[in-house]
């Protein structure tokens, strides 16, 4: 069995250092009060220090969850670096009340939230434009969303054509991998069923447990199926998932092409989601 009992997920606390500052070697004499800086207080919610907001989507960020974010070439976003996390969507679910599903096997607060639907995830990604415009690290023209099913093809380097809806191009691209070419997956490929004998998770992974991508994205293969933004056929009912999950093992099933779908309002415990940072409309960063 793949399963184990989850205790309950502890919300992590960011707190801010204070910078210590070394007194020169070449005067030995004892700090007076004005050579001793006084320590800050402590706010009554700290978080994590970040650039106020990102100013284009070629250079990398951190907002004030921790959540990091890197540039993709050829799209007009800034991609998480990884799934969004248990931890982040604690504190979503914290402030905002939201109900959460329990797992039926233990996570960290690292690993991928997962029985996130699409809707939920909508309301996540709301919820965090609102505190980031609000905290000065976020502009008013900026916002957090899904990728687009196109914009995850180009985040893992994928070519293909640009007509057609995600259903069109299902599987199309035969035959690349993650990792490559070969098959079967190398050790240490990423977190897939155990038969593959990739790795030793029995469930979900910490993100970031497996080298990157080449453009420094984690789990763009394995771990969990993300959300896109895109409904399957391009008009309506399901909506697309990619990257595949650590309970699937078919060739077929971890094509970087291949597409699968769940309906909008679908809780599963295979499926998380990563964020992008874009222009509200399409507009530039």
């Amino acid at each position: 069995m793949r399963y184990s009992p989850l205790p309950s997920v502890l919300l992590a606390t960011f707190l801010l250092g204070a910078t210590a500052r070394v007194a020169s070697p070449a005067t030995p004499a004892a700090p007076t009060p004005a050579d001793t800086p006084a320590t800050p207080a402590a706010p009554a919610n700290p978080v994590v220090a970040a650039p106020e907001a990102p100013t284009k989507a070629s250079q990398p960020f951190e907002n004030s969850l921790g959540m990091k974010f890197a540039p993709v070439p050829t799209t007009n976003v800034l991609f998480g670096v990884w799934d969004v996390r248990v931890q982040d969507y604690a504190v979503f679910a914290s402030v905002t009340g939201h109900t959460t599903i329990a797992t039926k096997f233990e996570q960290g607060p690292t690993h991928p939230a997962v029985n996130v639907s699409w809707d939920d995830a909508q309301e996540f990604c709301a919820w965090l434009t609102q505190r980031e415009r609000q905290a000065g690290r976020l502009s008013k023209n900026q916002i957090y969303r899904l990728p687009t099913d196109a914009e995850w093809s180009l985040a893992v380097g994928l070519a293909e054509r640009r007509d057609g809806t995600p259903e069109d191009k299902d599987r199309q691209i035969r035959n690349v991998y993650p990792w490559g070419t070969d098959w079967p997956p190398p050790k240490g490929a990423g977190n897939y069923d155990g038969s593959l004998g990739t790795d030793t998770f029995l469930n979900t992974s910490p993100v970031g447990s497996f080298a990157p991508n080449k453009y420094g994205l984690f789990d763009m293969g394995g771990n969990v199926w993300q959300w896109c933004d895109d409904f399957l056929d391009g008009r309506s009912g399901p909506k697309v998932v990619r990257g595949a999950s650590y309970f699937n093992a078919a060739a077929d099933n971890l094509f970087l092409s291949r597409r699968d779908s769940y309906e909008a309002e679908v809780h599963s415990f295979l499926v998380g989601f990563r964020v992008v940072i874009a222009g509200e409309g399409g507009a530039s960063l």
